[in-house]
């Protein structure tokens, strides 16, 4: 089973892959967390929210290195920041899931320009559930799903946080 977990900056992705990892840990299920070697915001080996809430994960920097580790130990894996990992992460979800594995993904749907992360966007359609989150416009209130930068970079794959992206909604996205 595929869970893909999308949405804008701030919008609590992080904090519902947690959720869903802690529930099935209450289950009594053996969870492994995955993140990429790239996002160190909180930690190298942990996950973290924007809300301080965190958890122990293993950082890969290339998808072909989750292979160490024991896939018949594990019933779910839950991986953040979909959108920071190269494409064979795709070949590797799709390992798992012929293995009956439960699967659950999260990330950013779009960059800052509002064009769509590959990985995401590929996992949205192989999903058996999707979960896209909102966050709160920061210039009118509205339901946000875009996220723009206010840092110099270019980049797309900038990490950052508060003070480097904000929320928006359509209809200020297009006017601003």
């Amino acid at each position: 089973m595929l869970h893909t977990v999308v949405g804008g900056m701030f919008a609590g992705k992080t904090s519902e892959l947690l959720r869903q990892g802690k529930r099935h840990e209450l289950a009594g299920r053996l969870v492994l967390y995955i993140k990429p070697e790239f996002d160190s915001r909180y930690g190298m080996d942990v996950i973290g929210t924007h809300d301080g809430e965190t958890v122990v994960a293993k950082t890969i920097d290339k998808p072909n290195a989750l292979l160490a580790y024991n896939h018949l130990k594990y019933e779910v894996f839950v991986i953040d920041e979909i959108q920071f990992f190269d494409e064979r992460i795709i070949d590797y979800i799709d390992f798992l899931l012929q293995m009956d594995k439960t699967v659950i993904v999260g990330g950013l749907d779009m960059d800052y320009e509002g064009k769509p992360f590959e990985n995401s966007a590929q996992l949205l359609a192989m999903a058996d559930q999707v979960t896209k989150l909102k966050a709160v416009c920061q210039l009118c209130g509205d339901d946000a799903t875009f996220s723009n930068r206010t840092m110099e970079s270019t980049e797309r794959h900038a990490l950052g946080g508060q003070g480097d992206y904000y929320p928006t909604c359509r209809k200020c996205r297009n006017t601003n």
